[in-house]
């Protein structure tokens, strides 16, 4: 067997899906390029940011009308809204929506050129261990069946749901997966005049009469708006889906409660199974923190929502700054630790609420009493079926809607100090799920806010950590001092931006002095510092230093 020692600067990545090559990326860019222009280059790629993200629910396309939807707005009317409502309860970039086919090959082609990321195609790994002062990995080349030890100094896991990192560590998953399964069917047509029969829509839900058993028969989603799609039929655990052809998939998913509904397919492009999970692991780290886990690797959770992708970024982001802070010598022995801390309760939330999302969704055509033989009588009792159809859907409606969960979380780990009592600041906003509450409490994502030059607040963080100083007075600029001080002792770089003019930006932020981390997450925020010593342990507290 080979063995090929990795030098002591690089980390070992396992699987090259978006999670870990976006892992890759953050490391490089911590370790000696910037990942600039990196959104407006992607938007480029993704669905015109005119279109509007609209949910329809449909009892099938045969019928002229929806009997219900979700409006929300486009990339392009949300960019609007933030750029007039400058209050901090709104993120910088609007959502953008695009396919993971194209945005993990744009991904895998940035990772291609960056030379600090060493891409290694082919290679599927056989089993991990942590040993004090490294990781072994073993793996196999498919092209030539050789086997390898790899050593390095860290490890991350990014493979997947059936992570054989995971299992090397012998880390369980709380829960599994959920009854029954679904058939995806990705394929091409350019028959929008039936497709968009009912209008124009990035996903369309088809319930299931309960005649049928309830529960959702299937939905279709619009990749592009030009000619890609994707539906997905859900069927029983004992359906042979053998016996079902991608076609017939696809007509009766859009004929909904009705007849079949024909559409011109000009490609089938994949068709897959897949089993729906609530799942996460019991830990995202070895015993010994060197082997890490991200992504589906360490939770698995329905696409209602879209929290999955979500949450593996923010793990790479997390992870990558304090990865890169190790290897460049100036993270504290407790850094890594604070992954799992912060990360693990983030994650859990996310699930839960995807799990509540489906839940609502697949219950309900039994709780409006979706039945076919009404439907299909007409009258009366038909238009107040779909009067109940549409009032369920609109008291349901947070699948894309949950701000707070995807933004207003708060990290509650060791290196997010508490604030200082005679500082007298704003106490921590209660949870709202649907909405991100602006705060620089220690543990929060920091708010955006333009400054006056019309500049975001994000434009003058540094790469590593930045200390946002809204006040230059002689009190103030002791503690910048002390805080630089310390930050030099400790080797860790440090950024101060001076933003005194901005009394704006400062009502949103609250507090004089803010210290953010890598990842935007406030460390410390305060008024004043009293002496040197304080200013150290601030420093050496957000860094992981005892």
């Amino acid at each position: 067997m080979a063995i090929e020692t990795l030098p002591s600067d690089t980390v070992l990545v396992v699987g090259g899906g978006p999670v870990g090559l976006l892992l890759v990326k953050t490391l490089a860019h911590h370790g000696v390029k910037s990942v600039l222009g990196m959104a407006e280059e992607l938007r480029k790629l993704a669905v015109p940011a005119k279109f509007p993200f609209t949910c329809l629910f449909s009892t099938g396309l045969n019928d002229e009308k929806a009997a219900s939807s979700w409006d929300l707005p486009s990339a392009e009317k949300l960019n609007e809204q933030i750029q007039t409502q400058n209050d901090g309860s709104l993120p910088l970039e609007p959502w953008m929506r695009i396919s993971q086919v194209i945005f993990e090959s744009w991904l895998k082609n940035a990772c291609v050129e960056d030379p600090l990321v060493d891409i290694r195609s082919g290679w599927k790994a056989t089993s991990a261990k942590e040993n004090d002062d490294g990781v072994e990995v073993t793996a196999i080349d498919a092209k030539t069946g050789e086997e390898t030890t790899f050593h390095s100094r860290y490890a991350v896991g990014c493979d997947g749901a059936n992570s054989v990192v995971r299992e090397s560590l012998g880390i369980k998953l709380d829960g599994g997966p959920l009854p029954g399964r679904a058939l995806l069917v990705h394929f091409k047509s350019r028959d929008l005049t039936r497709l968009q029969k009912q209008g124009q829509f990035w996903h369309i839900f088809f319930p299931k009469t309960v005649e049928e058993g309830g529960s959702m028969k299937g939905a279709i989603i619009a990749q592009d708006e030009i000619d890609t799609w994707t539906i997905h039929r859900f069927l029983s655990a004992d359906f042979d889906d053998s016996q079902l052809s991608s076609e017939d998939a696809v007509y009766s998913t859009l004929g909904g409660a009705g007849e079949p509904f024909p559409i011109k397919i000009d490609e089938v492009l994949v068709r897959s199974t897949w089993n729906p999970s609530v799942a996460i692991a019991q830990g995202f780290m070895g015993p010994k923190q060197r082997i890490f886990l991200a992504g589906d690797a360490c939770h698995q959770m329905p696409p209602t929502g879209g929290y999955g992708m979500n949450t593996g970024i923010a793990e790479a982001f997390d992870l990558g700054w304090k990865l890169a802070a190790a290897v460049n010598g100036w993270a504290g022995p407790q850094l890594l630790a604070t992954y799992e801390q912060e990360r693990r309760s983030v994650a859990l939330l996310a699930l839960q609420t995807a799990k509540g999302h489906i839940g609502r969704l697949m219950a309900m055509p039994k709780s409006v009493e979706f039945s076919g033989k009404t439907l299909q009588a007409g009258g009366e009792e038909a238009r107040a079926m779909l009067d109940r159809v549409h009032e369920y859907v609109q008291a349901n409606d947070a699948h894309n809607k949950s701000l707070g969960v995807e933004l207003g979380y708060r990290y509650t780990s060791s290196i997010c100090l508490p604030d200082q009592p005679q500082d007298e600041l704003p106490s921590p906003p209660e949870f709202d799920p649907r909405h991100y509450i602006p705060t620089t409490v220690s543990g929060y994502r920091a708010p955006h806010v333009f400054l006056q030059d019309k500049t975001p607040i994000f434009d003058h963080y540094g790469k590593d950590f930045t200390l946002i100083a809204f006040k230059n007075s002689q009190q103030h600029l002791q503690a910048i001092d002390w805080l630089t001080q310390s930050a030099e002792r400790l080797k860790v770089p440090l950024r101060i931006s001076s933003l005194d003019e901005e009394t704006a930006a400062h009502s949103i932020w609250s507090a004089d002095l803010v210290l953010v981390r890598p990842d935007g997450f406030v460390s410390w925020r305060g008024n004043s510092l009293d002496k040197l010593d304080t200013a150290y342990e601030v420093i050496a507290k957000a860094t992981g230093h005892d």
